[in-house]
């Protein structure tokens, strides 16, 4: 009589380091095949997990979904509050720039799928989602708007519109991540800053330049 191989199971592990196995394996479910191929099966196949330990650790897809764009979200607030410079600010507005830049970018490269998810929906994201990054955005620019005042001043540019300015920079952000994520070869980190840094330079002139 032929012998059954006996079941394999996956080593335990500690819960919260099983429930970042499972975010994970969810983020790049998504990331492949969009909203619609996230199931509980479909990430557990990913995990290379029995589904029931997917029940066990969220309840449901819904619970799971939840908690992937809540941690997601945390990520790249986190990213964000690190690559923005604090007020009072001191030195040039080029090396901040390209300080805030590349410290962005960094963690943009460190976890493509989380800026793919807000940048580069995929197929199928949910309406709830749009609406959050698109209040983030709104957030972000209100943080923004002080700092661009401040360089504007420091380059002799404070007749310019700080709120247009501040669109303009976010809106340069937003696409510096999408080329850093689609063509990350072509558009490294330190291309950006350098760019950045040197169009400052350009355009900025000595406070007081000009005046009678």
């Amino acid at each position: 009589m032929a012998q059954v191989a006996p079941r394999r199971y996956s080593p335990r592990r500690p819960r919260e380091e099983r429930r970042e196995q499972l975010l994970d394996a969810a983020l790049r479910v998504i990331d492949a095949d969009g909203f619609g191929a996230l199931t509980v099966e479909g990430v557990a196949r990913r995990a290379d997990l029995a589904k029931t330990v997917v029940y066990d650790t969220f309840g449901s897809r819904e619970a799971l979904l939840e908690a992937l764009l809540m941690r997601e979200q945390e990520r790249a607030l986190s990213t964000l509050a690190a690559a923005l410079p604090r007020l009072p600010l001191a030195g040039q507005p080029q090396q901040v720039l390209t300080e805030a830049l590349t410290v962005l970018l960094e963690g943009v490269r460190e976890h493509p799928e989380t800026w793919r998810l807000i940048l580069l929906p995929p197929e199928g994201t949910p309406p709830a989602v749009r609406k959050t990054v698109d209040r983030q955005r709104a957030l972000l620019l209100r943080q923004v708007e002080p700092i661009v005042i401040w360089g504007l001043g420091q380059m002799g540019a404070g007749h310019l519109d700080p709120e247009l300015a501040t669109h303009a920079l976010v809106a340069f952000g937003e696409h510096t991540i999408r080329l850093a994520l689609t063509l990350p070869d072509r558009f490294p980190p330190e291309r950006f800053a350098g760019f950045a840094g040197d169009l400052l330079a350009t355009i900025a002139r000595p406070t007081g330049e000009g005046a009678e």
